[in-house]
């Protein structure tokens, strides 16, 4: 018989939702604060505002998970269609179960220009970013933004960064600094290119929520549904000493 699922696991007893990303914790989480699906919306809150969505914009979400983050810009912001593109079949059939109305999901980004492409906490997968970039930039309409969140490397890729991201999935190679980042964006065509760094929020925030809902599950913490969290969270100290950053990328199509 199979146990719960990583998300499952990382939303009980907390707010019922099927939110997957990192989160947005504050330093002095009080109880309410501490939820994992109001941490993970706060992200994505954070991230609709840096692309400055708006009543009416037509928006991609790239690797939209279950779906949650389509609601909120919808919801939050009154943009007239969210379209999610994520390539997990069971998270893009949930989403497709629950989508609401002015919001949609596929396997594949669909044809056509958008006011705005999203990436709340998944673009650290995508390789060759460079590349990545400029695929975006040519889905977005003129004056169309673009907003995602990142991993940062302040200093060289050492032996335990490039093991760390090898283990959870993250291509080391296009793992850089801002500067670098930045100056991708300028070379894919993009303008007003700023960054907000985000380590202790998301990073240690998320290391910290997942210590304490490790005794919260209790004995389910030791079966497979918990293993890649307990992975990611036991890397993150490390990894942030050795120089590993989170950051929010905002950018412009001229």
């Amino acid at each position: 018989m199979l146990g719960p699922s990583q998300r499952e696991l990382l939303h009980h007893g907390g707010t019922p939702a099927t939110w997957g990303n990192l989160g947005l914790w504050p330093a002095h989480p009080d109880a309410d604060a501490a939820d994992y699906a109001n941490a993970c919306r706060a992200l994505a809150l954070r991230v609709g505002e840096a692309a400055a969505l708006g009543p009416g914009q037509t928006v991609l979400s790239l690797a939209c998970g279950a779906g949650d983050e389509l609601a909120l810009w919808v919801a939050a912001f009154s943009v007239a269609q969210a379209t999610g593109c994520e390539i997990d079949p069971a998270a893009r059939a949930l989403a497709q179960q629950t989508a609401g109305p002015g919001c949609s999901v596929t396997a594949t980004p669909p044809e056509g220009l958008f006011d705005a492409v999203l990436c709340v906490d998944a673009a650290y997968h995508f390789s060759p970013r460079a590349a990545w970039l400029a695929e975006t930039w040519a889905r977005l309409k003129p004056g169309g933004r673009l907003a995602f969140t990142d991993l940062v490397l302040d200093g060289r890729r050492s032996m335990l960064l490039r093991g760390a991201a090898r283990l959870c999935g993250v291509p080391a190679g296009d793992l850089c600094g801002t500067a670098t980042r930045a100056a991708q964006l300028l070379a894919a065509g993009f303008t007003a290119v700023q960054h907000q760094r985000l380590d202790a929020e998301v990073l240690d925030g998320f290391a910290a929520f997942a210590h304490r809902q490790r005794r919260h599950i209790g004995r389910q913490a030791w079966g497979p549904g918990w293993r890649r969290v307990a992975i990611t969270a036991a890397l993150i100290p490390p990894c942030r000493a050795a120089g590993l950053g989170y950051a929010l990328w905002s950018a412009r199509k001229p």
